[in-house]
């Protein structure tokens, strides 16, 4: 156990951040799946719906907060608050339509569907946009008291962190591809999420 608290306060923010979009991202692929069985859709949608809450939670305290006065980032936390602030509402809302039915109905399927979507484009900017942004804008001691407050606000445990040796090589897989995003790719994904919404 020593260890465990150890290595905890050498994970940054940006590390913690993705352990959380990882889960997202994999309700995410569900809740855009027309052929998932709804059943199962029903039984993640909770889940799905209380983690994006929560995340977007501690993302606001902990991390756009104290950053928003940074001034190479404070455009993209502008932008991000306001997305968060859409992605919050449609959460209450569907939570509220969908406390009431036990079996997922066409338009909650949809609402999901959408706030799946928007959430995605929303991911795939912070990862290539903001999260590079803070990695150069701040050093790793502030990184990492950010990521102390974020895991506390996010009450993260060392079980909710144990597959996180496994994360490594991901995350530094990710650190090195996100040196290789073009703003050619940007340019595409802001077209293909455009064509999703029409």
């Amino acid at each position: 156990m020593k260890n465990e608290s150890v290595g905890i306060q050498d994970i940054n923010v940006i590390d913690l951040i993705l352990i959380d979009h990882r889960y997202i991202k994999e309700c995410i692929e569900v809740m855009i799946d027309e052929n998932a069985d709804k059943r199962r859709k029903m039984s993640l949608a909770k889940s799905f719906l209380d983690a994006v809450h929560i995340h977007s939670q501690t993302e606001k305290r902990a991390i756009y907060a104290p950053l928003e006065s940074n001034e190479e980032l404070h455009f993209n936390i502008l932008e991000a608050q306001i997305e968060h602030g859409i992605i919050d509402q449609k959460i209450r809302s569907i939570k509220a339509k969908m406390a009431r039915v036990r079996v997922l109905r066409d338009e909650h399927e949809a609402e999901l569907k959408v706030l799946a979507e928007i959430l995605k484009k929303h991911l795939i900017e912070e990862e290539t946009e903001i999260l590079p942004k803070m990695k150069e804008a701040i050093d790793d001691a502030t990184l990492n008291e950010l990521g102390v407050n974020y895991m506390k606000l996010r009450k993260f445990s060392p079980r909710d962190l144990q597959d996180y040796p496994q994360l490594q090589d991901e995350l530094i897989e990710w650190k090195d591809s996100i040196q290789k995003v073009s703003s050619e790719f940007l340019t595409k994904m802001d077209k293909f999420v455009e064509n999703l919404q029409h």
